[in-house]
Formats: structure tokens, C-alpha cells, sequence
């Protein structure tokens, strides 16, 4: 038997985001049968402590009650996860043979800034601790694997994902005519995305920026046009062109602060639904997706946004002809689910 842990807020009428619902699809459709672990709502750091005791006391009844010999994979981070939910796991493992497998998402310890997250992470869930207690870990990237190797964790339980699959209903028409143009897309938040704010410095003769996606509070100019928001699980509202741009932090002129730095280390789900839209993409030269898009020929790597116009007036529809073919490859993979799938193979599923 297979199954699939994930987390589940009681009080949300959806179960997760849409990286963790395509995660759990796609292991359904390998034999996967789900295992939600109920998580209460949390208004004070009291309340981590209580949740932390109350998700504890389901995964320990859900593993006391699954067969011997069954595979287990558990999608990280859940909220309120702690360093003796992997102990747990791994004491039944030994008990019962069990073959586990953590999914990451996110590594809080390198993506919180705040002084109590950085304590909460280092001291109580202990994330590489945690992460070690599995038999395989399935990784975003290199750069995300030689972090964990670095900190103790043996390379050969590692296996590298490439990038999240996106699961569509339908492949949506896109405007590939309007090729000199640059789709931003995703939660435009000036606290998260100050960068977009900053736009209006930019020299732009050459191109267009589209900006799609919820929190905008900025202003629209003849180069710079604000498009609404759209369904993530629906992409006939996202009419995308051009390139989709992965960047983030409060520059514009490199990837900074907290949100920026991250890119070193994850695989935004962003670059997914840019190339399940089959757009090319732009990304940030020093981000750990710069390989992928450079051995895979689906884009460019920049180093500061100033770079765009000149860029954009060499280019020719020829060139963009070939982005999108190399895309069109790596768009049916990813919204085949291929990448997980093809990551549970080296964990010997």
C-alpha cells in the first residue's frame, strides 16, 4: 500500500495550495491513497504548541493503523510540524518496514526573516533534522540539495524534482504573435513583490509589461498594464504573452531581501504556470532555476532588469519560434505530472 500525507486546515474550505493539490492528484493516479492530517486555525505562538500536539496524536493513530511494508510520503512543511513528528515517523518505519518519502515545498530556515520564525524553525522544528529522518527526499534542485548536503544529510537519499508539474484541464491560447512582451504574474503585493512598483524606472521602448495576478496597488502606464486577476486552476484566464518573469524582492535591479534571496535555494511554482501556459520565461541569473532554463534552452537569464530592452530589440520572431518549441516539450511533461513521477522512480517507487 501507498500513501500520501498532507495537511488540511479544518476551517479552509480547500485542502492546500494548488503545488500540493497537483502533488496529491498525481500520486493518486500512482496508487496513493490520501491521509489528511486536520490542522486548527492559529491566532497566538501558544496555540503551535497545542496544534503541534494535536497533529502528533492523528499521525501517530494514521501509522499505528497502516500495513507493514507500505510506502509513506509526507508533503513538507506542514504549519504546525515539529522535529518529533519525523522521530514518530521514523520509529514506525523501523516497527513496521515502511519506505518513507518527504516531498519539500518550502525550507522555512532559508525563507523566514523574522527573529522568532528563525528561532521557531532552528529550535523546534529543526527542519534538517526533520528532513533526514526520511528515507528519500525529494529536493527542488542542486542548489537546494547541496544546502541540505551541507548540513549533514547523505547525497544519496536526494533525489532532485527539476520543477513542479501543473496540471491543466485544457492548454490555453496564448497570444505568441505578442512576442515582445513580459507577463508578471502571481501575488503583486508590494510586500512581497516591490520590485513591480518600481517598474516605471525602467527604460522600456521595446517591450510591454502584463501584470496579472491579486494586491496590485500601483499605477498603469502606456507600457505597463495591469490585467486583473485570474484562476490559477483555470488557465483560460491567463492570458499570458511573451515571457513570464520570475523575479522577486524590492529591486529591480537584482533579487533581494528574504523573498529574493530565496530563489537561490526553490523552484517558484510560478515558473510552472508560465511554462504549462507554453511561454517562455526570464529568470534571475543567480536563481536556482538558471540551469533548468538554460540546459533546457525555454528562455533567458538576467542578471538586473535593465536588461530587457536591449535584449528585446535584438530579438526576432526566429528566436522566439525556438523558445516556444523547446517549451512545448517541457509544457507536456509538467502538466503530465511526469516531473513527480519521474522523481518517485529513483525513490524506488
Amino acid at each position: 500500500m501507498k500513501f500520501i500525507f498532507d495537511a488540511k486546515k479544518i476551517s479552509s474550505e480547500s485542502s492546500s495550495s494548488k503545488a500540493r493539490c497537483d502533488v496529491t492528484k498525481i500520486l493518486e493516479k500512482c496508487g496513493y491513497k490520501i491521509e489528511y492530517i486536520n490542522e486548527r486555525e492559529t491566532s497566538k505562538k501558544i496555540d503551535l504548541i497545542k496544534n503541534i500536539n494535536f497533529c502528533y496524536k492523528q499521525i501517530k493513530n494514521r501509522l499505528s493503523e497502516i500495513e507493514c511494508n507500505s510506502t509513506v510520503l509526507f508533503q513538507y512543511p506542514f504549519d504546525s510540524l515539529s522535529y518529533k513528528f519525523s522521530k514518530l515517523i521514523k520509529k514506525y518505519a523501523t516497527k513496521k518496514s515502511l519506505q518513507t518519502i518527504v516531498l519539500i515545498h518550502d525550507i522555512n530556515t532559508l525563507r523566514t526573516s523574522s527573529v522568532f520564525g528563525k528561532m521557531y524553525y532552528k529550535l523546534i522544528v529543526n527542519e534538517v533534522k526533520f528532513l533526514n529522518n526520511f528515507d528519500y527526499i525529494i529536493a527542488h534542485n542542486n542548489k537546494m540539495k547541496n544546502f541540505l548536503v551541507n548540513n549533514g544529510i547523505d547525497s544519496k537519499k536526494i533525489v532532485e524534482l527539476g520543477i513542479f508539474d501543473y496540471l491543466v484541464s485544457s492548454y490555453p491560447k496564448n497570444n505568441n504573435y505578442d512576442y515582445k512582451s513580459v507577463t508578471i504574474a502571481g501575488n503583486l503585493d508590494i510586500n512581497k513583490a516591490g520590485y513591480v512598483y518600481q517598474l516605471n524606472n525602467l527604460y522600456i521602448k521595446n517591450y510591454k509589461i502584463k501584470l496579472m495576478g491579486i494586491n496590485y496597488s500601483g499605477n498603469e502606464s502606456e507600457k505597463i498594464k495591469f490585467y486583473g486577476s485570474f484562476d490559477s486552476t483555470d488557465l483560460d484566464d491567463f492570458k499570458a504573452s511573451g515571457f513570464g518573469l520570475v523575479w522577486d524582492g524590492n529591486d529591480y535591479k537584482t533579487c533581494n531581501g528574504g523573498f529574493g534571496n530565496y530563489l537561490k535555494f526553490n523552484n517558484p511554482h510560478k515558473i510552472s504556470l508560465y511554462l504549462a501556459s507554453g511561454i517562455p520565461v526570464i529568470v534571475w541569473s543567480e536563481s536556482a532555476l538558471a540551469d533548468f532554463v538554460e540546459q533546457n534552452k525555454i528562455g533567458f537569464t538576467i542578471t538586473s532588469l535593465d536588461e530587457l530592452d536591449t535584449i528585446f530589440e535584438s530579438m526576432t520572431k526566429e528566436d522566439y519560434q525556438i523558445y516556444l518549441k523547446n517549451v512545448k516539450t517541457i509544457q507536456k511533461r509538467v502538466t503530465n505530472g511526469n516531473f513527480l513521477r519521474e522523481a518517485l522512480k529513483k525513490c524506488g517507487d
